[in-house]
């Protein structure tokens, strides 16, 4: 029994890389296609490639294990960061750090706000709730959405520019149809697969002892995040620099979002005091990780290419060391 509960978290979580890539070519094909306005498929699209995080998450809060819902969020946001930063190391020629825009450094700010709302909201639960919704989970929907404002404002110039560029069809081998219907098909298997994922975790948890806010954390986190690092890649390979960063950045904004969401959809009680110790030291660590990433991208241009990839390096290393920590605090 216990190998077959392996056998389906494996299979579930390389069926998840493979389908969310997938999901996010044919998610930027409906975006192509589509004659509906570009704010409403941008949410649609952003939604769709963060199914995977929200169905674990919210299929964790469903079976009554709301720390591998926050783990599963937060521990995102971390493993988002280490690949981020090995990318770093592996393109260090090219000091993809100094070639962002203040966009992502003002999402990364913004991460480190709503980072720091979620470590008081799980050391310090507030005992009053707006029906069963915590007021942690409130405030972190206006931050997000007024942050999210914001940024958008400080850089409409950009956008505006971006807008009026042409665009090339790179999907004329699709119908409008086939597009619509293999990016829907794949949305439902995204959600199906992220369900069995969250189960086969659950389980793992149980047989091992680990615990579910270090299976969430580590285990469906990675699984989650695998697409995330793909797309980033990818753009990476297209010199597409400042996009492969902000998109990361920005995914990491939205998973404490799907946070907040996830309360949302828990009718037993306080998700944040429900979760474990576990989840504060792995998210100061993820708050440590924008400071260093912060630090990579408003520094000048370093001469000497090791003194440039120190940060990133400093990222590797103590994301293994938060891992070592956290099984010792499993």
């Amino acid at each position: 029994m216990a190998v077959l509960v392996f056998i389906g978290f494996l299979v579930s979580a390389v069926a998840t890389f493979f389908i969310a890539s997938n999901l996010a070519v044919f998610g930027d094909a409906v975006k192509e296609k589509t004659k509906a306005t570009s704010s409403f498929v941008g949410v649609i699209i952003g939604v769709a490639i963060s199914l995977p995080e929200l169905t674990s998450s919210v299929t964790a809060v469903i079976i009554d294990t709301p720390g591998l819902a926050v783990g599963n969020l937060i521990g995102s946001n971390l493993f988002n960061l280490l690949g981020l930063a090995v990318f770093d190391l592996i393109y260090r020629k090219h000091q993809i750090m100094t070639r962002t825009t203040i966009e992502s450094k003002l999402y990364a700010y913004l991460v480190i706000l709503l980072t720091m709302i979620v470590i008081v909201a799980v050391s310090f639960p507030l005992p009053t709730q707006l029906l069963h919704i915590s007021y942690s989970s409130i405030f972190l929907l206006l931050l997000y959405f007024i942050g999210g404002q914001l940024i958008n404002k400080r850089t409409e110039y950009q956008g505006r520019k971006v807008k009026n560029e042409k665009k090339k069809e790179r999907y004329r081998e699709y119908t409008y149809k086939q597009v619509v219907t293999r990016f829907t098909m794949l949305a439902i298997a995204i959600m199906v697969m992220g369900s069995v994922l969250t189960v086969t975790a659950e389980e793992i948890a149980k047989i091992t002892g680990l615990g579910s806010s270090f299976i969430g954390a580590f285990l469906v986190a990675i699984s989650t995040s695998l697409p995330d690092a793909s797309s980033v890649g990818t753009a990476l390979k297209m010199k597409n620099y400042n996009l492969a960063i902000s998109s990361l950045i920005g995914s990491n904004a939205f998973n404490i979002l799907i946070l907040a969401i996830t309360d949302i959809m828990y009718f037993r009680g306080n998700l944040y005091s429900e979760s474990s110790p576990v989840n504060i030291i792995i998210a100061v660590a993820s708050i440590i990780f924008v400071l260093l990433f912060l630090i990579s991208i408003s520094r000048k241009q370093p001469k000497y290419r090791f003194t440039y990839i120190v940060p990133s390096l400093l990222i590797v290393v103590l994301y293994f060391a938060v891992t070592f920590i956290s099984f010792q605090l499993k």
